[in-house]
């Protein structure tokens, strides 16, 4: 037995995908038994024997229903007008119920008899009067004709049958699509049923899940041999129905094409349905499949927009809940610092808070700003910025860390500015110095550097370095890019680095941090340079 066609036997013979299909297509009337030498490519028609058994036992039933017209006849001795039209009900009844085949059997054997036993003479082929010769040959052309045009009346209406049958199919497919729920389960329950009454006697419904190789099952009925996955990949790939024959009678593989993009394939094998009829089934399959897709993106997006407004109401909530508080210590500090001027151990404690309020003042206003950027409701204002601007900057607003501790600046020679919005490059700056200071023993140096980026001269690269413990385990790979599980751990990383790489996010730059050689890490911040300004003569 020839195995079923994989993607490797679509050849041909060196013949295309579409050259192959035409060969199927083509030889279908072959009547080539199942054991064909599995060269050919593709399954012929096998001999039906169940179709040749019906024929002869029908062709038996006109040639006895002759034998009974010509008994009964003699016996009571029918004058030959109405044993000729007693051997027309025979050839119409026989035409109705056998086919034409069987009709045009019918009506040669009830010539015959008609000629034999009901024409003078009798019992003899021979006609004495020409007018017998033209009445004879009447019957003849007239059990033809008839016979064919009952044959097609009956085609005909079984035609129109069948067609109502595949509309209403269709019908019920596209409420049972457009109308389910969703429902794990119900676009593969509607698909199965529509298989079902359009008469596949397997199939199923297959989704690609980003590759025709990548195959995900919604619904299948019968068995699944490897060869078939072979055949839903191929009509992936190249985006065409294949039809051709099968064991199972014919076998049909249509794409499900939504825009030129292939979602997945409809697979009916062993169906009689016309192929306009699951052409348009694997239509409304896909746009099904299509709708689906859009109804779960949808309530994707829109539990982000829910989420982001949360996110936006509970931070300002929250803000406006610290403001208040932090704005009394603010101001309490301050009393305390004027009446602190003769106590040195209370004037540092007050500085301390002092220090801690700004930060914590400073976080909060952090998170708004992240806030109002994620969602989209502030944009960065670009503008082309030294990095020494930045670091005066940043002495300016963390004069306690450069105080307390040796901080090294360098911006090299060749360093051209950055493209950022100013304000938020230098909170940037402000939450790496400031983790680096809080990790950093008392008195280890720190050091800013600002250079081109070494492999892309479209970047600036400013990097933090700190002696610290070091980077923990778990929060960047070993090119010092931030670990995607560890994006959510901001206790591990902390808010400050959290903050950071949202808002380089939104300058179009990132966050890295590598180990230091000899202890400590390495804070990275690479954004866009800006271009160069273009001289003009």
């Amino acid at each position: 037995m020839s195995a079923l066609p994989g993607p490797q036997m679509w050849g041909f013979c060196g013949k295309s995908w579409k050259a192959g299909a035409r060969w199927c297509k083509s030889n279908r009337s072959l009547n080539v038994p199942l054991t064909t030498p599995a060269s050919h490519s593709c399954y012929p028609y096998a001999v039906r024997p169940r179709r040749t058994a019906a024929i002869a036992t029908q062709t038996l039933i006109a040639l006895a229903g002759n034998a009974a017209v010509t008994l009964i006849g003699r016996a009571v001795r029918l004058n030959p007008n109405t044993a000729g039209f007693a051997f027309l009900i025979v050839v119409l009844l026989s035409s109705l119920r056998g086919g034409l085949l069987v009709g045009a059997i019918a009506s040669i054997v009830a010539t015959l008899c008609y000629n034999f036993f009901f024409f003078p003479p009798v019992h003899t082929f021979t006609i004495a009067e020409p007018a017998n010769w033209v009445a004879l040959g009447a019957f003849l052309v007239t059990s033809v004709i008839v016979s064919r045009l009952v044959i097609d009346a009956r085609i005909q209406a079984e035609n129109a049958e069948h067609r109502k049958t595949e509309l209403e199919t269709l019908y019920d497919l596209s409420i049972e699509l457009f109308t389910a729920t969703n429902r794990v389960g119900a676009l593969g329950e509607a698909t199965g049923r529509a298989l079902t009454m359009l008469g596949a006697r397997e199939g199923g419904l297959v989704l690609y899940d980003g590759s025709p190789y990548r195959q995900h099952v919604v619904w299948w009925s019968g068995d699944k041999p490897d060869e078939i996955e072979d055949l839903i990949a191929g009509v992936g790939r190249h985006k065409e129905p294949l039809e051709f024959p099968s064991p199972l009678g014919r076998d049909v593989y249509l794409p499900l094409l939504i825009g030129g993009r292939t979602t997945g394939a409809l697979v009916a094998r062993g169906t009689e349905a016309s192929m306009k009829a699951l052409v348009s089934a694997s239509r409304l399959v896909g746009l099904a499949v299509e709708r689906e897709k859009f109804i779960e993106d949808n309530a994707h997006v829109q539990a982000l927009r829910e989420s982001e407004t949360l996110k936006t109401s509970l931070l300002r909530a929250i803000s406006h809940d610290l403001t208040t508080p932090l704005t009394a210590i603010t101001i309490h500090t301050e009393t305390l610092r004027r009446k602190a001027d003769r106590d040195a151990e209370l004037k540092e404690a007050v500085a301390g808070i002092s220090g801690e309020t700004g930060r914590l003042r400073r976080r909060i206003d952090n998170l708004l700003s992240m806030a109002r950027l994620e969602a989209g409701r502030a944009r960065p204002r670009r503008e082309p910025t030294p990095p020494a601007d930045l670091f005066r900057a940043v002495r300016e607003n963390l004069p306690l860390v450069f105080e307390s501790r040796p901080v090294t600046v360098r911006v090299a020679d060749d360093c051209p500015d950055a493209n950022v919005d100013p304000s938020l490059a230098l909170e940037i700056l402000v939450n790496l110095i400031e983790n680096a200071h809080r990790v950093s023993p008392a008195g280890a140096p720190l050091e800013l550097l600002a250079r081109p980026h070494p492999l892309d001269p479209q970047q600036v690269r400013i990097e933090v370095l700190d002696r610290g413990p070091g980077l923990p385990a778990g929060v960047a790979d070993a090119d010092g890019n931030l670990l995607a599980g560890a994006t959510s751990d901001v206790a591990q990383r902390g808010l400050g680095l959290e903050i950071a790489r949202s808002l380089a996010m939104a300058n179009g730059g990132s966050i890295g941090i590598t180990p230091r050689q000899g202890g400590g890490t390495i804070a990275r911040l690479d954004v866009p340079a800006a271009p160069l300004p273009v001289e003009t003569t």
